[in-house]
């Protein structure tokens, strides 16, 4: 990757993480486009920051989530929130200060 490319990268992942951060996207949808730009960034960034990874693994599979919500039955999603909800409560404070870190160290 040139030193061009990177920097790119490193501004999509800033302009993720503020996304998130100030609520402007799911925490899902949010972490799941930080954890693509890691991703891309390499194995250095992406275990540095592995906490949006461990997130999206533990939102179940048969979860709506994003854009697939409007084709889903929407009395079967609302009850499917409650698993998304629960999960959302334990990561939420650790995704919303790892967006800070990120700021902070590459913005």
């Amino acid at each position: 990757m040139t030193p061009e490319q990177r920097a790119a990268r490193v501004r999509k992942l800033v302009s993720a993480a503020k996304a998130l951060l100030t609520l402007q996207v799911g925490l899902f949808v949010g972490a799941s486009r930080i954890e693509n730009v890691l991703r891309t960034l390499g194995s250095e960034f992406d275990t540095k920051h592995k906490i949006f990874s461990e997130f999206t693994k533990a939102v179940p599979k048969d979860i709506p989530v994003g854009s697939a919500r409007l084709w889903w039955d929407a009395e079967a999603m609302l009850k499917t929130d409650l698993k998304l909800a629960s999960v959302e409560e334990r990561f939420r404070v650790k995704l919303l200060a790892e967006c800070v870190v990120i700021i902070r160290q590459y913005d």
